[in-house]
Order: C-alpha cells, then sequence, then structure tokens
C-alpha cells in the first residue's frame, strides 16, 4: 500500500519559513536507564539464570553436600521491523516548495527543510512507538513486538494483583494515590529494596495525581526553583511514558532486558531519490531495526494495574 501524502492548505505565496510536526512523548525507557540493552544480536540470544539454596547445616566431620543450584534459561529473540515511506516530489511542488524546489519540471531535489523536517518527524514517531511496545508491545500487531506487560500478564510467579498485592479495582486518583504507592513499596521482596539500580516506575497519569497529593498536603507549594525529584521516602519515583494509566512496575535495571541488532540502526533512515533508477519521480525512506524485551527473574519484578 503507498504511503497517503493528506493536504490541508490554503497556501497562496511565500511559506513561513518552516515546519513543526506534532509533539511527541519522551522515550525515556532507555535514554534514562530504566532497562539494560543488549545489543548486537544477529538472530537470538540465551537469557542464563543460576539460582542457589541454601546448604548450610551444623558441622559434623566428613563431607556431605547439601543445598541446590539451578541453571536455567530464558531467550530474547528480537523481532524485524520495517518502516517505508514513498513521496513523490510533484506533490510537494504544488503544494508549498515550488521556489526552494527550483524552476525545473523534471523536479530534480526534495527541499532541505521538508526532508529534514520528514527525517525528525519519521524518527520521533520511530522512538515513541517502540519506547512504548517495550511494554505494551503485541507481536500479533503488525510491525510490534511483544512488551514486558505482555509477558508479565502470562507469568504465575511476577509480584501482581492476586499474586502478592491487592488490587485496588479501580482508577488511581489524588485521593488513593498514596495508599496504592504504599500497597506496591509493600511487595517489593527485601532483597531488593536497596539495589542501586532499583527502578520505581509510574504511569504519566500517577505521577499528576502524587503531585496534586503533595501540594494539596502542603509538602509542594508549586514555587520551586530547580528541578526536585518525585519521592516516596528512600525511594525515586521515575516517570515511564510507556506505561499505561494506572501503572507501577518495580524492578532491577539489571533484571529488564532490551535485545536489538544495532542501536544505532533505530536512528537510521536510508533515502533512494527514484529517479536515479527508474526516473519515476518519487523519493523513498526506509528505516529497518530489530527489537525485543526478556528479563531474568520472575519473582523479584513488582507489576501492579490498580484495574485489573
Amino acid at each position: 500500500m503507498a504511503t497517503t501524502l493528506t493536504v490541508s492548505s490554503n497556501y497562496a505565496g511565500k511559506d513561513a519559513g518552516g515546519y513543526i510536526g506534532k509533539a511527541f512523548k519522551e522515550a525515556d525507557t532507555i535514554a534514562k536507564g530504566f532497562v539494560t540493552v543488549l545489543p548486537d544480536i544477529d538472530f537470538k540470544v540465551s537469557i542464563k539464570k543460576i539460582s542457589y539454596a541454601d546448604g548450610r547445616v551444623d558441622y559434623a566431620c566428613g563431607f556431605t553436600p547439601a543445598g541446590t543450584i539451578t541453571l536455567s534459561e530464558k531467550t530474547l529473540e528480537p523481532k524485524k521491523i520495517k518502516n517505508e515511506q514513498e513521496i513523490c516530489k510533484e506533490d510537494l511542488r504544488q503544494i508549498w516548495s515550488s521556489a526552494t524546489m527550483g524552476f525545473s519540471a523534471h523536479n530534480d531535489n526534495v527541499p532541505a527543510d521538508v526532508e529534514s523536517a520528514l527525517i525528525a518527524e519519521i524518527l520521533m514517531d520511530t522512538a515513541e512507538a517502540t519506547d512504548q511496545d517495550i511494554w505494551q508491545g503485541d507481536s500479533t500487531n503488525t510491525g510490534e513486538f511483544d512488551g514486558f506487560l505482555k509477558l508479565f500478564a502470562a507469568d504465575g510467579s511476577v509480584i501482581k494483583a492476586a499474586n502478592g498485592i491487592t488490587s485496588l479495582n479501580a482508577a488511581v486518583s489524588k485521593s488513593n494515590v498514596v495508599s496504592e504507592i504504599e500497597k506496591v513499596l509493600n511487595a517489593i521482596p527485601i532483597a531488593l529494596r536497596r539495589k542501586s539500580d532499583l527502578k520505581f516506575l509510574v504511569s504519566p497519569d500517577i505521577a499528576n495525581f502524587y503531585n496534586q497529593a503533595l501540594v494539596a498536603a502542603g509538602v509542594s507549594n508549586g514555587l520551586g526553583g530547580g528541578a526536585m525529584e518525585l519521592r516516596y521516602g528512600q525511594y525515586v519515583l521515575e516517570v515511564c511514558n510507556g506505561l499505561p494509566a494506572n501503572t507501577f512496575v518495580v524492578a532491577q535495571a539489571r533484571n529488564l532486558l532490551f535485545g536489538t541488532g544495532l542501536m544505532s540502526d533505530h536512528n537510521e533512515l536510508r533515502i533512494k531519490d527514484m529517479d536515479e533508477s527508474d526516473l519515476s519521480g518519487q523519493v523513498r525512506y526506509k528505516m529497518v531495526y530489530t527489537a525485543g524485551v526478556q528479563y531474568y527473574n520472575s519473582e523479584e519484578i513488582v507489576w501492579y494495574l490498580t484495574t485489573t
């Protein structure tokens, strides 16, 4: 199916000299280190896990082995995804950019300002989509890979509603956000509570309600100067834009894995002017990249969707 170019324009004369696209959510899952990135995966990789059960006993002469060591593995197999666009240069001439394209009927060039804006738009859209798929992706949908939340839902060992947390069965609000944060805190395994890479992630709506609760309680008056962390006791609550509403995730960053081939593929958009080969007047844009997620230890992940 060809790329659809939709135009709403009353152009008559010079343009304003620039293009502005839509606002994108910050793609923060990778940028802020919420997960560990495993690059250079050509096909799939084995995620190895080791666990040890206590072998300590009272001393007696002799040698009597005890305890257990269990080796297991999971597989991280990134999915290959592509994003292709094709635009007719004549469409751009007829709309805004005839002056910057030149006056030849051959349409030799795509205007640099249009192309820069388009590239930025495609790359930002891909970054936002990847960030969301890391958490909410479903590989049965074209162009998506299975995200963490789908894996958590199928894993009976993850700490979640009905497995370590009593669900609210309702949306988070300013009035209940503190009690829900406390539920999540109480569910964190003691061994994890002071790990340096422990991430307490909340969806943007939860962060908003917690801010409102702090202001209402007089803890924050909205007049602060520098950027202030969102905290509950010793824990920093970090906003993760890829999470759906009413969602908490707590885990070590080293336990949550994002796998790909080359990270640079997520920032590379290849461009081909088809006039060079078939004189069609089209320009093609193409991205190809791989992405997938996996984790080591189910029992060291807290996932709480309050509406479950």
